[in-house]
This record gives C-alpha cells, structure tokens and sequence, in this order.
C-alpha cells in the first residue's frame, strides 16, 4: 500500500490533541491496515495525562534493525514517535510531517529503537 504523505499536510501537532503519537497511529494503519491505538490509547493525550499500561506494551518487541513497518522511538530530549518505513523515519512534530532518513532523525530526535508490532 503507497504511503501519501500529503494527506497530513493539513494537520496541526497539539500536544493533547494531535501530536507524534496520534501522527503515528494514523500513519501506521494507513501504511499496514492494523490499528496499533488499541495498545497506546492511554498516551494519546498531553504530557501531563498520559500514563503507561505496560500489560499493553507486551505488542510491541525490540529489534535490533528496522523492519518495514515499524515503530521508531527517539530518546531525546523529549521522547518522540515515528514510522519507520522505505527507509525513512515518517514522524510529525509543529514543524508538521517529516520523513527523514534514520541518521538523520537521530540528529534531531536521540538515540532511536525500533519496535516490531504484534498483530
């Protein structure tokens, strides 16, 4: 399934409405048909809110290398989410969507493991 990024141009990053998390939500079940929300539904809020099922977090493995398509997370100086996906780590912040190269995004973003998503 191809990946259209234009399709997000229109959306604004709010912390506790739309933010990185949201983006990759929306990102992942337009590139793999699956709804990974079900497992992160309680961090899709502001900073302040969100609090961490880890019963929930048992979906998502670390692996050592990227997969198509994945969960990318950047440990920064905030954390941040991403896709990764052909290559590139698709993530969204008040810039709006990016898709960068992985050495790239962990310039801007830290350190950056990857996770594969049980379905």
């Amino acid at each position: 399934m191809a990946f259209k990024l234009k399709k997000y141009v229109s959306k604004r990053y709010d912390d506790e409405i739309y933010n990185c998390l949201h983006f990759a939500v929306d990102a992942y079940r337009d590139i793999s048909g699956h709804d990974m929300g079900l497992y992160v539904s309680e961090l899709m809020t502001g900073r302040a809110k969100r609090r961490v099922i880890v019963k929930k977090l048992k979906e998502f493995k670390p692996i050592a290398d990227p997969i198509n398509t994945c969960l990318a997370v950047m440990h920064g100086a905030e954390l941040h989410i991403g896709i990764y996906h052909n290559g590139k780590i698709i993530h969204f912040n008040e810039q709006g969507v990016q898709a960068q190269p992985p050495h790239i995004a962990e310039i801007n973003h830290g350190r950056i493991k990857y996770y594969a998503i049980s379905h």
